[in-house]
């Protein structure tokens, strides 16, 4: 019985001695830690159902960015919506037979931002035409 008791005093001490290893956090709790101090705000808008595509808006203090996200391709921002300097005051989407229109209100104007189904990477972004 002493050796056993002996064991379990030895497990007992090695449990305290041993350094504690922080649990690892979520996903979500890993990339809030990663944001940058410039960063003021972030929002994801789904885009139209089915279509694999959402958006983001990323307000920092001088700019509004604007990034699109596909279903398994890599993030691409709309750079020229970031060099406007402007803020996203809306986005609404739609699906057409060709990929996904989006319509982002920035300032007084209203912009068409076109994304086609066989280009993940590519879009055009240019003054709605009405």
């Amino acid at each position: 019985m002493t050796a056993r008791l002996a064991l379990a005093a030895g497990l007992a001490v090695s449990l305290f001695a041993l350094p504690a290893h922080p649990v690892r956090a979520d996903p979500v709790s890993d990339i809030v830690a990663a944001l940058p101090a410039a960063l003021q705000g972030l929002t994801r808008l789904p885009g139209p159902d089915g279509s694999g595509t959402a958006f983001v808006v990323a307000r920092e203090a001088e700019r509004d960015r604007l990034f699109v996200l596909r279903e398994g391709k890599a993030p691409v921002e709309v750079s020229e919506a970031g060099e406007l300097g402007a803020r996203v005051a809306g986005l609404r989407s739609e699906a057409d037979p060709h990929g996904v229109v989006a319509f982002v209100d920035m300032g007084d104007t209203t912009y068409e931002l076109f994304l086609e189904n066989d280009d993940a990477a590519g879009y055009l972004f240019q003054p709605a035409s009405n």
